[in-house]
């Protein structure tokens, strides 16, 4: 369909992720056929005729139940503790639609849900802060952290107001990596940052922030969010800070818990880098959870230690102090990663290369 003007209309970039299967399935003597609408799904088309299909980053590599599985953070928690993994603790509540639904079918089960009281008696034993999120979800969205019982209220109305099932989650501090694991070998690691900024001493927050997400959005990474994004506000306020407060000469206010790419985070490639224990930790999550292919989101207050040869290991931990696994994506986007420099690009390039190496043996 022509535009108003009777042109043809102007050419949809595929995404970056299409891109690169386009070009390492002609490598292999394959191709990639992409739904044409919005060019997001499609299949990996062998020679022979198999197809093995994709959505977005979801691939034909993971079992249905499994990638399920980790989908449900709650589910996936439960699995990971089992298998000896430390996660963080949490609380699943359920929206009041929903448990009015479960009533009308089993009203026996729906009488045991927790209810609101339970959150606050959760937060109260873990002590805030708490983060409040959906139960199945990724890139951040919604994820809001809470400093006090009020913050708790109003984040979970927010939530049960578009989502079914809510997770109220133990915060736990430490590094945020992100470690790409494919048929039990680490592909990739990425030490990730939340987006933040750095006072002068002299510039309200609310000036920073503008000013740091207008550069963002501007770079073409996408953004998620706003200047004036609620759960940039309640992070603020949690760290008894506000729009108009003015951080010192030099320092760095996080402006969100989370250290998604796609709400303004940075990152930089750790693969190198990384430490035997993280290692471990993300080749056990995705066993406990029967995953060939995963984004291992991991957590640890370990110190970087330089080895005698100059090299450093990051992660490394004292004994008293595992990683902790915050979630597993059984479908990690890598798009945000490739945009880091050329040598992540290579990197997430080398790991695209090995899953249709995966998929197509």
């Amino acid at each position: 369909m022509g535009d108003a003007n009777g042109g043809a209309p102007a050419p949809r970039r595929a995404p970056v992720f299409v891109e690169i299967l386009e070009r390492l399935a002609r490598q292999r003597g394959a191709r990639v056929e992409v739904e044409p609408v919005y060019g997001y799904a499609g299949a990996l088309i062998e020679a022979s005729g198999r197809r093995h299909f994709f959505k977005g980053t979801h691939f034909d590599i993971n079992r249905a139940g499994a990638a399920a599985l980790a989908r449900d953070k709650d589910y996936a928690a439960r699995f990971l503790a089992a298998a000896g993994l430390a996660v963080p603790r949490g609380m699943l509540l359920h929206s009041p639609r929903r448990a009015a639904q479960l009533a009308l079918k089993n009203p026996d089960v729906a009488a045991r849900l927790p209810a609101r009281q339970a959150a606050h008696a959760f937060a109260g034993e873990v002590g805030f802060p708490v983060f409040v999120k959906p139960n199945e979800g990724s890139e951040g969205e919604d994820v809001t952290r809470v400093g006090d019982a009020a913050a708790l209220d109003l984040a979970l109305d927010a939530l049960f107001a578009v989502h079914e099932r809510v997770l109220v989650q133990q915060a736990v501090t430490g590094a945020d990596i992100r470690v790409v694991v494919l048929d039990g070998k680490v592909e990739g690691a990425f030490l990730r940052r939340p987006l933040a900024v750095t006072g002068d001493g002299v510039t309200p927050l609310s000036a920073l922030i503008a000013a740091e997400i207008a550069g963002f959005a501007s770079g073409g990474k996408g953004s998620r969010i706003v200047a004036d994004d609620p759960r940039i506000l309640g992070h603020l306020a949690s760290a008894g800070l506000g729009p108009e407060s003015v951080p010192a000469s030099g320092l760095t206010v996080p402006l969100l818990a989370n250290a998604n790419l796609s709400t303004g985070g940075s990152a930089r490639d750790i693969t190198g880098e990384l430490s035997p224990e993280l290692a471990d930790a993300a080749l056990r999550a995705c066993a406990a959870l029967g995953l060939r292919f995963a984004g291992v989101d991991l957590l640890h207050e370990g110190e970087v230690e330089r080895s005698a040869a100059g090299k450093t290991a990051v992660g490394r931990m004292a004994a008293d102090k595992a990683p902790v696994v915050l979630e597993v994506n059984a479908a990690p986007g890598l798009s945000y990663f490739h945009r880091l420099g050329p040598e992540a690009a290579a990197r997430v390039e080398t790991i695209y290369a090995h899953l249709l190496d995966a998929l197509l043996g």
